[in-house]
C-alpha cells in the first residue's frame, strides 16, 4: 500500500459543544500526566462524548482494542504523548511514535512490509520509517487486531492520513471508510 498523505494540522482548543458529525474525525493531542493511570486519562476524554460513562474498565476486543458500543475511538501513546481519535462514521485506528533513530528499520521493514515500501524506507529516513510504521499499526488497530495478529488483517477499503504531532512525533490515523473525513485537531494546551 502507498503511504497516506501527510497533512498539516491546525491544533485548536477544545470547545464545549463537541458534536461529532458522521463526516468528522476528532483528533486529540494529549500530554499524559505522570501520576495518572492512562485509562483514567482516556476515560476523562471519552466523557466529552459520553458524559454518563461509568468507572468500569472499558471492554476490549480479542485483539485488546478498547471499545464502547455507541462510539468509535482509538488511542495511542509514546512516552508522555498520546493521540486520541474519535470517529463519527466507522472503526478507527491511530498510532503515534516519538521521532527517534531506528537502527532496526531494515529488519523490521523486511518482516512487516512489502518490497516496494521496504525499498522506499531503505532510501528514506527514520521519519519515513516511522510514518510507515504508524500507518501500519493504525490500519491493524482500526480492524481491532494487533501487530502479532497480522495474518488476520483484511485488505479493507479505508481512508488514512499521517500528521506531525509538534516537532517531536508523527502519527497516522486510519478509518474504515473510503470517503475522506473532515479532521478537527484538538489540543487542550492551546489557549482558545
Amino acid at each position: 500500500m502507498p503511504l497516506p498523505p501527510i497533512v498539516a494540522p491546525q491544533w485548536q482548543a477544545p470547545h464545549d459543544n463537541l458534536t461529532l458529525y458522521s463526516h468528522a474525525l476528532h483528533l486529540w493531542w494529549l500530554t499524559l500526566p505522570p501520576d495518572v493511570p492512562r485509562e483514567v486519562t482516556l476515560r476523562a476524554y471519552l466523557r466529552r462524548y459520553q458524559p454518563n460513562l461509568g468507572e468500569k474498565p472499558l471492554p476490549r476486543t480479542a485483539g485488546g482494542k478498547p471499545y464502547l458500543d455507541a462510539l468509535e475511538f482509538n488511542w495511542s501513546h509514546s512516552g508522555n504523548l498520546a493521540v486520541l481519535a474519535v470517529s463519527g462514521r466507522a472503526a478507527v485506528g491511530v498510532d503515534v511514535e516519538i521521532l527517534r533513530p531506528c537502527p532496526q528499520r531494515s529488519a523490521i521493514s523486511r518482516r512487516f512490509f512489502g518490497a516496494a515500501l521496504q525499498q522506499r524506507i531503505l532510501e528514506g529516513s527514520d521519519r519515513s520509517f516511522l510514518q510507515a510504521w504508524t500507518y501500519y499499526e493504525a490500519w491493524l488497530k482500526a480492524q481491532g487486531i494487533g501487530v502479532w495478529q497480522r495474518t488476520a488483517a483484511q485488505p479493507l477499503e479505508h481512508w488514512a492520513v499521517s500528521f506531525p504531532v509538534g516537532d517531536r512525533a508523527i502519527a497516522s490515523v486510519v478509518v474504515l471508510t473510503p470517503t475522506p473525513l473532515q479532521c478537527v485537531f484538538f489540543r487542550p494546551e492551546v489557549v482558545g
